[in-house]
C-alpha cells in the first residue's frame, strides 16, 4: 500500500458519520412507501398463491395415487380371483393333477388374461405341473415326476387354445419346485400369499421380475398337499405408474410395507433391473428414504417434509391389503421447488412491474427533490471547497429562494476574504492540517521526522547580476521547480530562508518512509534542476548549484507562534544536523550530504559513498556523512562506485586509526585515478599535516569548529 492510499484511507476514517441530503430524504420517504406497499402486495400474493398450490398439490398427489391405486387393484384382482377359484376345486377334489384334463384346469386359469402368465401345482414329492405362456406363440406346459431320486420330464407345446403340438420326454432336472421362493412361503405362511422374485426362463421369453399367487393346499388331516401357483408380470403396473403427469423431478413407484420398491416410472425403471427388489434405502436420494419413513411413522397422507434443505410434498395410497402381509402402495415424492416455479414466475412478473413503477417514481420524485435540493447541495459543495480551500471552484449561485440566495452571497465574500488571506500563509500546510482532522493551536510532539535543508551556491555573487525585480522571479522560479518536487513526495516545506528552503517528511501526516522519501526529493531536485539551468541558458541567465543536506531523528514538531501568527516547524539536533550536513558541502565539494543514520536506512535504494567522520560545530556527537550520488539500479550496479568505495574505505580505516603514511599512500593511488575528487585531496593534506605533526589523542574524528 503506497502513501497516497494510506493517506485516503486516514481521511476516509477521519471524516465525520454522513448524513442525509434532502434530495435523498424525499427520495427515500417516497421509495420506501412504493417498495412498502408493493412489498406487502407482492408478499401477501405470494403466501396465497403459494398456500393454495400446496394444498392443490397434494389434493393432485392424493388423487393420481388412488387413481393408480384403483387401476392396480383391477389389475390384480384376477390374480386373486382365479386362485381362489383353483384353491376350492382342489379342495373339493374336483380336479387331479395326475388326471388328462389337469393341462385343460391350468389353461383355463390364465388364458383369458393376457396379464397371467403362468399357472402350476407342486406338491410335496416334488412332482411339479407347469403351463407357461410364452409371449404370443401359445404356451409350454411342463410336468416334471419325481420318484425318489429319479425324475421324469415331460415337456409340451401348445397353441394359443391349448392344444397340443409336440411332447418331448428326458429323464433328469434339477428344478424342484419345493426350492421356489412361492412354495417354500406358502408352506411358511400357510395360506394365500404373494412372492415377487424373478421368473425362471422358459423357452426363448427372457427373464422378468413377475408376482405369484401361492396358495397352500392341505388335506382333511390338515397336513400339506401341495401349493397352487398363478403368474402374473409386474412391468404392467409400470403402465400405469407412466400415466400419471407430473412435474420433472418428480418420483413415482409401487412400494411395499418392507421398503421394496415393485415399480417406478419409466425414468426411473433402472431400479428393477437387478435380480433382486430394490431397497428404497439403498436409493441414492436420502430424501426418497424421509419419505417413506415419515409415512411408516405418521400414517398419513398426503404430507410435507424437508430434507437436505429442500421441501417436499408426498402422497401415499394403499393398493391392497388382504392377499399378503405387506400391503402395498403407490406413492408420490415431489419437490416443493417444482411445485412452486410458477408463482416464482409470477413473482418475477409482478416484481418486474413493481420495479417498472418504482422507477417512474423515483423519476418524478427525483425531479422534484432537485428542484428544492440543488441550490442547498450546491451550497454545501462551496462549503466543502472552502474547507479544503479550493477557492477558484466557487462560483456564484443565483436562487430565487431568498434564504438560499443570502447564503450565496455570504460564501463570495468569504472566497475573497479568503484569497487575500491565503497568500500570507503556506496553503500547502493549511490543506494537509484540514486533512489530518487537526486543529492549529501552540503546541507540539516527539515524532521522527528526516529534515532537509537547500542553498544556492555563490548566491551573494549570482544576486548581484540581477535588479531586485528580476531577482524575485527567478528565485520564485527556483523555488517552484524545488517546492513541487518537496509535494510530490508528500515532504512538508517549513520556511523559505533567503535562497534556502527547510522541509521535512513525516509531519503532520504520518509518513513510514519518510527517509526514503526525503533522499528521493534530493536527487530529482538534482535531476530537475540540471534541466531548468538549461532553460536559463537558452535565457542567458546565471546557472545555480543546489546543496543539500539531510538528516533524520527525533525532533519536536508543532505550531510555533501566537494568537495572531503560528509557524509550523520542527525543533531539535536532527534540524541543527541537517543544516550544519548542508554547510559542509562547501567544504567537500558536494552537493548532497547525509547522515550515517540516513544511509544505514536507504543505502540499499541509493548509491552513496564515505565522506567522512566529524563532529559539526555545536555538537560532541561525531557522525559519519556519505555524499548522495543517485538512485540504485538492481539491474546496472555501478561497479566503478563499488570499486572506489572498497579502495577508500580501506584509506579512511588507515586515517581513522592513526597510520598516517599507509592512509596518504592509499590516498595518493586513489588521487591518480580520480584527479578530480576534491575529498581525496583533503584526507591527502590532512595526512601530510598529520605526519609532520600528530594530533594529541587522535580518534578518527574530524572537528567541525566552523558551519
Amino acid at each position: 500500500m503506497d502513501f497516497r492510499t494510506k493517506l485516503s484511507f486516514n481521511v476516509l476514517a477521519q471524516l465525520p458519520k454522513a448524513k442525509f441530503s434532502i434530495r435523498l430524504s424525499i427520495l427515500s420517504i417516497v421509495l420506501i412507501l412504493l417498495i412498502g406497499i408493493s412489498v406487502v402486495i407482492i408478499g401477501i400474493n405470494y403466501f396465497t398463491l403459494n398456500s393454495i398450490l400446496v394444498e392443490s398439490s397434494k389434493n393432485y398427489l392424493s388423487q393420481s395415487s388412488g387413481k393408480v391405486s384403483e387401476q392396480i387393484r383391477s389389475y390384480l384382482n384376477p390374480l386373486n380371483s382365479n386362485i381362489s377359484i383353483a384353491y376350492r376345486m382342489f379342495s373339493e377334489g374336483v380336479v387331479d393333477p395326475k388326471k388328462p384334463e389337469f393341462t385343460r384346469f391350468l389353461y383355463g386359469l390364465i388364458a383369458d388374461n393376457k396379464n397371467l402368465v403362468g399357472a402350476y401345482w407342486g406338491d410335496i414329492n416334488g412332482n411339479w405341473y407347469w403351463l407357461n405362456r410364452e409371449a404370443d406363440k401359445g404356451f409350454i406346459e411342463e410336468v416334471i415326476l419325481r420318484d425318489g431320486n429319479v425324475s421324469r420330464v415331460i415337456k409340451k407345446n401348445l397353441d394359443a387354445q391349448g392344444n397340443i403340438l409336440t411332447t418331448k420326454k428326458s429323464e433328469f432336472t434339477e428344478i424342484d419346485p419345493r426350492s421356489r421362493p412361492w412354495y417354500q412361503q406358502a408352506q411358511l405362511r400357510k395360506h394365500l400369499t404373494w412372492v415377487i422374485y424373478r421368473f425362471v426362463k422358459i423357452g426363448s421369453q427372457e427373464t422378468q421380475l413377475g408376482i405369484t399367487s401361492a396358495f397352500p393346499v392341505y388335506d382333511a388331516k390338515g397336513n400339506l398337499k401341495g401349493v397352487l401357483g398363478i403368474d402374473m408380470l409386474l412391468g404392467a403396473i409400470a403402465n400405469y405408474v407412466k400415466d400419471i403427469k407430473l412435474t420433472e423431478n418428480s418420483f413415482i413407484f409401487v412400494i411395499d410395507e418392507a421398503g421394496y420398491i415393485i415399480a417406478a416410472h419409466a425414468k426411473h425403471g433402472d431400479l428393477l433391473k437387478f435380480d433382486k427388489l430394490p431397497e428404497v434405502t439403498n436409493t441414492k436420494g436420502s430424501w426418497l428414504q424421509e419419505s417413506f419413513k415419515i409415512y411408516q411413522h405418521k400414517r398419513q397422507s398426503p404430507f410435507v417434509y424437508s430434507s437436505g434443505g429442500q421441501d417436499y410434498v408426498s402422497s401415499y395410497e394403499k393398493i391392497l391389503d388382504g392377499a399378503s402381509d405387506d400391503p402395498w402402495f403407490v406413492a408420490i415424492v415431489t419437490p416443493m421447488d417444482d411445485i412452486i416455479a410458477p408463482l416464482r414466475k409470477n413473482v418475477l412478473v409482478g416484481t418486474f412491474y413493481t420495479g417498472v413503477v418504482l422507477l417512474i417514481g423515483i423519476f418524478l420524485a427525483s425531479v422534484f427533490a432537485s428542484s428544492l435540493s440543488r441550490p442547498i447541495r450546491r451550497l454545501a459543495q462551496d462549503a466543502n471547497l472552502i474547507c479544503l480551500l479550493k477557492l477558484e471552484s466557487i462560483r456564484y449561485l443565483f436562487s430565487r429562494i431568498k434564504e438560499v440566495a443570502e447564503m450565496a452571497d455570504s460564501f463570495i465574500k468569504m472566497k475573497n476574504a479568503l484569497y487575500s488571506f491565503q497568500r500570507y500563509m503556506p496553503i500547502t500546510l493549511v490543506k494537509k492540517l484540514i486533512l489530518s482532522n487537526k486543529i492549529a493551536t501552540v503546541g507540539g510532539e516527539s515524532k521522527d521526522l528526516t529534515l532537509l535543508f537547500t542553498d544556492i551556491k555563490n548566491f551573494t555573487q549570482l544576486s548581484e547580476s540581477f535588479i531586485p525585480e528580476e531577482l524575485m522571479r527567478y528565485l520564485s522560479e527556483y523555488f517552484q521547480c524545488i517546492t513541487k518536487i518537496i509535494l510530490d513526495v508528500y515532504g512538508t516545506v517549513d520556511k523559505y530562508v533567503g535562497d534556502g528552503v527547510v522541509a521535512f517528511w513525516g509531519a503532520p501526516i504520518d509518513d513510514e518512509d519518510h527517509t526514503l522519501h526525503a533522499c528521493l526529493a534530493a536527487v530529482r531536485m538534482q535531476q530537475s534542476l540540471q534541466q531548468l539551468n538549461l532553460k536559463w541558458r537558452a535565457e542567458n541567465k546565471p546557472e545555480v548549484v543546489t546543496r543539500i543536506g539531510i538528516s533524520s531523528g527525533r525532533v519536536i514538531v508543532g505550531n510555533v507562534g501566537s494568537d495572531d501568527r503560528l509557524s509550523y516547524t520542527s525543533l531539535g539536533d536532527p534540524v541543527n544536523l541537517a543544516s550544519r550536513l548542508e554547510e559542509l558541502n562547501k567544504i567537500y565539494g558536494t552537493t548532497a550530504m547525509v547522515s550515517e543514520f540516513i544511509y544505514e536506512k536507504v543505502k540499499d535504494k541509493f548509491k552513496f559513498r564515505l565522506l567522512d567522520r566529524v563532529a559539526v560545530k555545536g555538537k560532541k556527537q561525531e557522525v559519519y556523512v556519505y555524499e548522495l550520488l543517485g538512485e540504485l539500479n538492481a539491474k546496472e550496479p555501478d561497479l566503478k562506485l563499488e570499486q572506489y568505495n572498497k579502495e577508500f574505505y580501506q584509506a579512511f580505516s588507515s586515517y581513522e586509526n592513526g597510520d598516517w603514511q599507509t592512509a596518504i599512500n592509499l590516498f595518493n593511488e586513489l588521487d591518480k585515478k580520480y584527479p578530480s575528487d576534491h575529498v581525496i585531496k583533503i584526507f591527502i593534506d590532512r595526512c601530510s599535516k598529520f605526519i609532520a605533526k600528530p594530533p594529541p589523542a587522535w580518534n578518527g574524528i574530524w572537528i567541525m569548529d566552523e558551519k
